[in-house]
């Protein structure tokens, strides 16, 4: 005999599917590369690809919580400025190399090493709730990795005005 109906049981299943969607690992250190989302019902896996790896080769800003850090990618040189509760660096783009909807930017000055790894899967930023398109991770002078979120420079903050 069947206790619940029908639509009972298919809500208390898609909550249950939403729930476990919602549990994510955040001890990770390096986000997985997710396929970018198809907007174009005929757009081909191998069409997005060059697209978000445009836009990734592009000017772009990072930041994170806990510590709070912003990385900014900008200018003709490039360089990455470092802001944060320590103060304001900038640093010369050593490398930068975009492969598989990952794009990671070496930089340097006098003081050390920043590593930043910009990556094609949507982030919420993990105070604010805001979503931006992709996650990142940050590396200041070889310490522990830092999780955060980018977009691309030319994309104002989620919640401000376009």
């Amino acid at each position: 005999m069947d206790l619940l109906p029908f639509t009972t049981r298919t809500a208390l299943g898609v909550a249950l599917c939403l729930a476990m969607a919602g549990c994510q690992d955040r001890t990770a250190t390096t986000p997985t590369p997710a396929p970018a989302a198809d907007t174009d019902a005929t757009a081909t896996p191998e069409a997005a690809a060059p697209a978000v790896e445009a836009e990734l080769d592009g000017e772009l800003v990072a930041s994170t919580n806990e510590p709070f850090w912003r990385a900014q990618v900008s200018g003709p040189g490039p360089s990455l400025l470092l802001r944060g509760i320590e103060g304001e660096r900038e640093l010369a783009v050593a490398s930068s190399q975009t492969t598989g909807g990952t794009r990671t930017v070496r930089a340097v000055d006098a003081s050390g090493a920043v590593e930043l790894t910009v990556t094609a899967n949507s982030c919420q930023d993990s105070m604010s709730g805001a979503q931006f398109p992709y996650s990142a991770v940050l590396v200041i002078d070889g310490g522990t990795p830092i999780n955060g979120c980018a977009r691309p420079a030319s994309m104002p903050p989620p919640g401000e005005p376009q």
